[in-house]
């Protein structure tokens, strides 16, 4: 009966041990897991984006292009995509998702080369070499502001969260023609709270990108 009384309260103890410990790790776990958004106004937040001219995006971009005929045309590709703004470089490509590359640009002081199907294709003027190629309309200098939450044009309408003040959707223009840009799924990457959804439209055109990581390089002061 001693025997059974010891092993019964050692039992009991080690299961009150373990509830206090297993209540404590969910305590601290809940603790590591929440993580606000830091804030700053919207004019704090371009000031700072600004100046970070040189940056890094991976993740993935498709493209739905309403037809005549009322077939959508659908592409899509992993993207990883290398910005100088500064020195106006910029390096990008295209994959399939067997990891087959589909397309590489590269471009330097406004002259761009495209790769596609071991050919290559040369012009200075992007957006229409682009278009030639695919027949899609990618508007890769506004872009770079865009995925930033910043206005192309001086003109641009953006609406901002009232609490976190980052922006939820932007009215941009672009060749004369009103784009749609929606912001979602804000995530902090050396921080700062960047988007990594984005839905781009025009017309029959749907660009939607999701960015897995954004990464900066940060000029020496």
């Amino acid at each position: 009966m001693l025997i059974y009384l010891m092993l019964k309260t050692s039992f009991r103890l080690f299961f009150l041990a373990a509830l206090s410990l297993f209540t404590l790790m969910a305590c601290v776990s809940n603790k590591v897991t929440i993580k606000p958004l830091p804030v700053q106004t919207a004019q704090q937040r371009a000031s700072q984006l600004q100046q970070l001219s040189q940056w890094k995006i991976s993740g993935k971009i498709a493209f739905i292009q309403k037809t005549l005929d009322e077939q959508d045309k659908r592409e899509s590709a992993a993207i990883s995509w290398q910005v100088d703004e500064g020195n106006k470089n910029q390096t990008l490509n295209l994959t399939s998702y067997l990891g087959i590359n589909v397309l590489h640009l590269s471009s330097m002081q406004g002259q761009h080369l495209i790769k596609v199907n071991s050919k290559e294709y040369r012009s200075d003027d992007l957006p229409q070499l682009i278009y030639s190629l695919t027949g899609l309309t990618l508007p890769t200098q506004a872009l770079t502001f865009w995925l930033k939450g910043l206005p192309y044009q001086s003109s641009d309408k953006i609406v901002y969260n009232s609490k976190t003040k980052l922006p939820l959707n932007m009215t941009s223009t672009y060749q004369n023609s009103a784009w749609q840009i929606t912001y979602d799924k804000y995530k902090v990457f050396e921080h700062l709270p960047m988007a990594t959804k984005f839905t781009i439209k025009k017309d029959g055109l749907l660009i939607k990108v999701s960015i897995k990581k954004w990464s900066f390089t940060h000029n020496a002061s």
